[in-house]
């Protein structure tokens, strides 16, 4: 019996033992290849670095017949040499599988203990797990320009000869570096990569379905053995990966094995990923995003395959001129309103009309409007004379019937067709009638506590304009609108993806469009983000304006893009109520 047990728990344990993962001859030295030339050395970050004091060590990876004088194609690694690249890249570079690359070894930060009693920081997992920016500004603007200057080496600025690899922690810093910024990095390889719960990373599946595809080719590796662990499965994490990147119409591809959670099958294959990653690199080296044109992303079906166009650019400021902090507010191009021919916004205090036919000219307009600019620092309400067809003074808040205190800021405001006027004031919300181009005396509702948003910094309408959403960080409170334009059941109904609603519009068939930091997040009836739209800068503010209302405007602090759509927006001052199709359920 004891023998049968002992067969039995041997047997088990073969089972889950890990397999092998011998290495082939491509990542073996060879001895009529030539070798390149290693250097070492260390980066200690500046006080104004985003990684204040931390110390690193890294290699570089200079191939054989190096020439200093013209920029090369380079691949960075995350935790040092891996993978025995400095050997695989002797071997391909020699067969000319890939171009002659310059590699970049870095291992994660470290701020030194204070004294020998006292423990040093360790970085790497704030800066690899992070799903932020914040790695990718300290490798592209900081580290990479300090060891060209430091080596005399020049990397290319272009994206397609840049590669980025890393393996657990180091494989979603990875991605996220070509994520983040795929105008610097395009082909990037993850072995066992962390897409896990640690610093949010659980989200980028969702959030790579949600955006619109980036031009990247990604090669993911994992195993049935990867670690499984109080903040996630790895395993199966990496497969959600690899199907979000497919749905989304990425250059992708894997390889999946029983390997745990280590760098033995990703080495074994890291010849092969190389020769994919870097296809076709002497003939067609450009990675394009959506290339096959299977994508499935749904932004497709509202704003197609455009780009943005800039139409406005904030003239320089005068070199004499010293800038405070108060000027900033003043200067941010900040939407007003919309019109069926163009968008309206503020500059410097003075309202702008942004044309089709004049982009950037200051001109009359011919509908009624009351409505935001920001002056001396606040918003403020302009009126506007229907006679003379232009703007006036502005109406100065907390005299008679505005009810708002002239010490604080208009955060927004939205105008119905009905002739109600709703404007956010710190904790309030006010309401004003509008009669014969007169505000009236108005009322106002103060947040009642967690069912209200504390403070709204944008406002708009539902098409049927019975709904008015409020703009409130992270989620976009929608509120009911009675027939006496009294406001009340409202609840905290989209929540936006990330960042904070800082503009909204809405569209003929009731969707929203919200301007956070991540882009423009576009939700159904239902409160649901459906997808991200990209911008070139972040957005402040967002609306539908020019020929039928079919092209989305953003203003960007110092810009105003747009780009045309399949939708078609409202401006519920001057059209009608519209009722909506039902959404989906």
């Amino acid at each position: 019996m004891r023998t049968i047990l002992a067969l039995v728990l041997f047997s088990h344990a073969a089972l889950a033992a890990e397999p092998e993962f011998p290495l082939t001859e491509d990542s073996k030295p060879q001895p009529q290849v030539a070798k390149g030339t290693m250097l070492k050395s260390d980066h200690i970050a500046p006080a104004s670095s985003v990684f204040p004091g931390t110390e690193r060590e890294y290699q570089i990876y200079l191939p054989a017949g190096f020439d200093k004088t013209k920029p090369a194609a380079f691949m960075v690694f995350q935790d040092g040499v891996i993978y025995q690249a400095p050997v695989v890249f002797d071997n391909l570079i020699a067969k000319k599988d890939i171009p002659p690359l310059v590699g970049i070894f870095i291992k994660p930060g470290v701020v030194p203990a204070a004294n020998d009693k006292a423990l040093p920081r360790y970085n790497r997992s704030y800066e690899y797990d992070s799903i932020t920016p914040t790695y990718s500004k300290f490798l592209i603007e900081e580290f990479l320009p300090a060891i060209e200057k430091k080596h005399g080496i020049q990397l290319s600025t272009d994206p397609n000869l840049a590669a980025i690899s890393g393996n657990s922690s180091g494989g979603i810093c990875a991605f996220m570096v070509a994520w983040h910024r795929p105008d610097r990095f395009r082909r990037v390889f993850t072995g066992v990569g962390t897409y896990v719960g640690i610093h949010g990373a659980d989200q980028l599946p969702v959030l790579v379905r949600k955006f619109a595809p980036k031009p990247l080719r990604v090669f993911l590796q994992s195993g049935t053995g990867d670690n499984n662990l109080y903040c996630g499965d790895w395993w199966m994490a990496n497969q959600t990966m690899e199907r979000s990147l497919s749905w989304a119409g990425y250059d992708v591809n894997h390889a999946w094995g029983e390997g745990g959670h280590n760098a033995k099958h990703a080495s074994q294959i890291f010849p092969d990923v190389l020769r994919w990653l870097w296809r076709d690199w002497q003939t067609n080296v450009e990675i394009k995003a959506n290339a096959k044109g299977d994508s499935k992303w749904k932004g497709y079906e509202v704003v197609g395959e455009g780009g943005w166009e800039k139409v406005y650019e904030r003239p320089p400021y005068p070199k004499d001129r010293i800038l405070t902090t108060a000027d900033e507010p003043v200067e941010e191009l900040r939407k007003i309103t919309a019109d069926s021919q163009g968008v309206v916004y503020s500059h410097g205090g003075e309202p702008i009309i942004v044309r089709i036919r004049d982009h950037a000219e200051r001109i009359k307009v011919d509908q009624p409007y009351f409505q935001l600019v920001p002056v001396s620092g606040k918003a403020m309400l302009w009126s506007f004379d229907e006679k003379e067809k232009e703007f006036l003074t502005p109406v100065e808040p907390g005299i008679g019937p505005l009810l708002l205190n002239p010490s604080r800021p208009c955060f927004a405001l939205a105008v119905s067709h009905g002739g109600w006027v709703y404007a956010s004031q710190h904790r309030l919300l006010c309401t004003f009638p509008l009669k014969e181009g007169k505000l009236q005396d108005g009322n106002y509702t103060r947040s009642p506590g967690s069912s209200w948003p504390p403070e709204a910094y944008s406002l708009c309408l539902s098409p049927d304009q019975t709904q008015l959403y409020l703009g409130a960080g992270a989620v976009v409170f929608a509120a009911s609108i009675g027939a006496d334009g009294a406001v009340g059941n409202a609840e905290p109904f989209y929540c936006l993806d990330g960042g904070t609603a800082s503009g909204l519009c809405v569209d003929t068939n009731g969707w929203l469009y919200v301007a956070t930091s991540l882009g423009i997040q576009v939700c159904d009836q239902a409160g649901r983000v459906n997808f991200i739209i990209p911008t070139p800068k972040q957005p402040l503010d967002v609306c539908f304006g020019g020929k039928d209302l079919s092209e989305l405007f953003i203003a960007c602090g110092d810009s105003i893009y747009k780009r045309p759509t399949k939708a078609h927006g409202i401006v519920s001052s001057q059209m009608a109520p519209i009722t909506p199709p039902k959404p989906k359920l």
